[in-house]
């Protein structure tokens, strides 16, 4: 993965879920009296991906429950995910979300490994409480923001509490909404410039970095100038101008984006519900989410709610990332899983064709999905590649993806933490 080549005809010895050996030549025999030994000849094996902007959902167009966020789960590690990053839950709070993370750890779930932010915060109405309003039918005054993982800050909010019920619940991060003009909310119920940089510092006192959901320009600056560790979307409502300088401290201070460009084309997603023509969606997709999918009324109703040009929005989003990569800010690949139409563990693969298109190189594609994300989280010693030591997750495919990275799309097995998923 560091150097973007194929390293041929090597053997693979995995024993309690690690990488134990990588070695050429004859198998010998004292290995293969005692490992089953799976031939995997003309096939290359890379990494398991990691998405570093999930959340668990269907991807549908299914109200989200207990069952859907199993489903999404089991079907992120089908399609080779074998690490999430979630940034906030759909209709449920921290405390389920640290009891799946619990789970996975004991092997009680078909599931990758899963790190998370926990709810997430926000101003009095701000995003995304006119957003859960509208969807669950109901007024902003009615919901349960804590069933629904949302906490609102106000200037006698205790911060410190908040960090050290995420850190004693075993979270990895903080969500903060950077909104000024989304899902209905106004600018004047954004979290104000001093409190985004307050959340900032006592976070990474107790070491949870931050990430900043942003989709304007003036939002992207805020965070980057409050101390956010994470970009957790490209900017979609803007293009970047004049940025030169924030780009600047995002190198210098190891600011990360986690693009999310297949949200460009939700709108197109949505009206021809193209993917259940497509043999690799539907090769571990929940028939329950295709059937919601075949809904033409509700997609149709949800898509000119949107509104927008999708070719257009995609120019623009590759515009803006292109200007980031070319400087050198690190990149992680992220998907926004489980909003409509972005689909646990399918969208990843097409998220790497949409960042391809935007100008990186396959190697510096999955790079962004495997290494990058894995010294992010300052677990590079044991994940991110296929090492001696390392934790033995990877996917096998029939073709090389340094060619093209839609070739991550010929799955032929997934292997996690030493298993296969069968």
């Amino acid at each position: 993965m560091e150097n973007g080549v194929v390293l041929e005809n090597r053997h693979l010895l995995v024993h309690n879920g690690r990488f134990q050996r990588i070695f050429e030549g004859v198998i010998p025999d004292s290995l293969t009296q005692n490992y089953p030994v799976l031939d995997a000849e003309s096939r290359y094996l890379m990494p398991a991906l990691f998405d570093m902007h999930a959340h668990l959902n269907s991807g549908g167009l299914i109200p989200p429950d207990d069952t859907t966020r199993l489903m999404a789960l089991e079907q992120f590690a089908r399609y080779g995910v074998g690490t999430i990053f979630t940034l906030g839950g759909m209709g449920f709070n921290q405390e389920v979300t640290a009891g799946l993370i619990q789970q996975q750890q004991k092997k009680e779930l078909v599931s990758p490994m899963i790190f998370a932010a926990g709810d997430f915060l926000t101003s009095p109405g701000g995003y995304p409480i006119p957003f859960l309003s509208q969807m669950l039918g109901i007024s902003a005054g009615e919901l349960d923001l804590n069933e629904q993982g949302v906490i609102e800050v106000t200037d006698t909010t205790d911060l410190d509490a908040i960090m050290t019920a995420k850190r004693e619940l075993g979270l990895h991060g903080v969500k903060v909404m950077v909104e000024s003009r989304l899902g209905g909310a106004t600018p004047e119920s954004r979290i104000s410039n001093a409190k985004v940089e307050q959340i900032a510092q006592i976070a990474s006192e107790v070491d949870l970095p931050v990430f900043a959901h942003v989709t304007n320009q003036a939002d992207f600056e805020a965070a980057i100038d409050m101390g956010a560790d994470v970009i957790a979307h490209n900017v979609s409502a803007d293009s970047l101008t004049n940025v030169a300088n924030h780009i600047n401290t995002m190198i210098e201070d190891s600011v990360y984006v986690t693009p999310t460009l297949l949200m460009s084309y939700r709108v197109h997603f949505l009206q021809t519900a193209e993917m259940l023509d497509d043999p690799f969606y539907l090769q571990y997709s929940s028939e329950r989410t295709n059937r919601s999918m075949k809904n033409w009324p509700i997609r149709q109703m949800i898509a000119r709610n949107m509104g927008g040009s999708a070719e257009a929005k995609k120019q623009q989003v590759n515009h803006n990332i292109s200007q980031l990569h070319q400087a050198g800010v690190p990149i992680m690949m992220g998907t926004d899983a489980g909003n409509a139409t972005m689909f646990p563990g399918y969208s990843a693969h097409k998220e790497l064709e949409f960042m391809a298109d935007a100008g990186m190189s396959p190697a510096e594609v999955l790079r962004a999905a495997t290494i990058v994300p894995a010294r992010f989280l300052k677990m590079e010693k044991t994940m991110g590649t296929i090492s001696e030591g390392k934790i033995a997750s990877l996917i096998m495919l029939d073709k090389n993806p340094l060619e093209d990275v839609s070739n991550t799309q010929t799955l032929s097995r997934v292997m996690l933490e030493g298993y296969w998923i069968e």
